[in-house]
């Protein structure tokens, strides 16, 4: 078969672009009610056992965990190409196997480009936020303003899409468990504990300078990659909804983030940074039973000791056993922090600002005011 031609991208897996083609599209959506009806037979009774949500803000750490999750055998996950087949995932998983084997499409896996020291396919785990936009709390809806959600909220069919959506995954990759990282999810935590009695969260922090700084340069390398083309832009904001880094978050306090973003984006993802963070914080400090059910973990305990982390982590979340201990082996020597990144005199000129802003929050997390290294 012809390779697929379009602009390859540093970082971005060949076939991006698939989803602006009107085929993609139409697929997608007819094929909705027949892979519900067909597949239910198998899929509706499949049981979502304890499952397992990473929380924390954008850059603290939680893909790495994901990753290191994610190896051991039986858990499912949303794919990288869930956010091109939001409606029907398994037509979309079964085409993209076709494509990749008859060479249609490149299989390799490519560095990521928000996270270079980790490869990625189509089939990789993804936070695939674009799954609530089927929701009455998107993002991407112009009529909501905040995506906090608490225990009494209710979205009876959004929920049965989700159920739905989890348990098709869970059918296709023979899963016996589910995890999912997603930033945004502890703005949720009280519903989907709603939703799923047993789950357990993973919440993961990491020093808020180095996480500020570290989503400021993602999103600008992004930006470098999809900005300059009008139409790739377009597809990754409005179409494949992944450009998560360039985009404030809609919290409480949105209207502030803007207004700071517009100063210097520094400001606008720190603004963003104590939202997240103190929304999580007070869902576990005020709800009762929830802290039962959180591991709050530092990154800079990932990157120190490992062994220990991950011994805590695996224990916590039901999976402790000799497969978990062969994964920590091979990830531990791996986990090293990352060199810190040069800014310019003019960036490093709105680090004081940013370390006002994230103050309050910051120590309720145990850290503390410092320098940016020189």
């Amino acid at each position: 078969m012809v390779r697929f031609k379009e602009k390859p991208l540093d970082g971005i897996m060949h076939g991006y672009s698939l989803r602006s083609k009107w085929w993609v599209k139409l697929s997608d959506v007819a094929m909705q009610i027949p892979e519900r009806v067909l597949l239910w037979p198998w899929y509706h009774n499949i049981p979502i056992d304890r499952p397992i949500f990473i929380i924390g803000a954008y850059r603290s750490g939680t893909t790495i965990l994901e990753r290191i999750i994610t190896e051991h055998s039986g858990l499912g996950h949303f794919w990288y190409l869930t956010n091109m087949n939001t409606l029907s995932p398994v037509t979309g998983y079964y085409t993209l196997r076709l494509f990749h084997a008859t060479g249609f499409l490149d299989r390799e896996p490519v560095p990521s480009i928000h996270n270079p020291r980790i490869k990625f396919t189509a089939y990789s785990s993804y936070e695939c936020e674009k799954v609530w936009s089927h929701s009455d709390r998107s993002q991407w809806d112009d009529n909501c303003s905040d995506l906090t959600v608490g225990a009494n909220h209710t979205d009876p069919h959004f929920e049965s899409y989700l159920f739905s959506m989890i348990r098709r995954h869970m059918l296709v990759q023979k899963a016996s468990r589910f995890i999912n990282k997603n930033p945004v999810n502890g703005l949720r935590m009280p519903y989907l504990r709603v939703l799923f009695p047993d789950a357990r969260f993973v919440f993961i922090a990491r020093d808020p300078l180095d996480t500020i700084v570290s989503h400021y340069l993602a999103a600008a390398n992004m930006q470098r990659v999809i900005y300059p083309d009008p139409r790739i832009k377009r597809l990754f904001q409005e179409e494949l909804n992944i450009d998560m880094l360039s985009e404030r978050i809609k919290t409480a306090n949105y209207a502030r983030t803007l207004e700071l973003d517009r100063q210097h984006s520094l400001l606008g993802i720190a603004s963003q940074w104590v939202d997240l963070q103190t929304t999580a914080l007070d869902h576990i400090a005020t709800e009762p039973g929830l802290a039962d059910q959180v591991l709050q973990l530092r990154y800079e305990d990932l990157v120190s000791q490992p062994e220990l982390l991950l011994d805590k982590m695996w224990d916590f979340v039901g999976l402790q056993d000799e497969e978990a201990e062969a994964i920590t082996r091979a990830y531990a020597p791996r986990l090293t922090p990352p060199v810190p990144p040069e800014l310019s005199p003019e960036e490093r000129a709105w680090l004081p600002q940013v370390q006002d802003i994230v103050a309050p929050v910051a120590s309720r997390l145990g850290y503390t005011r410092r320098q940016w290294p020189t």
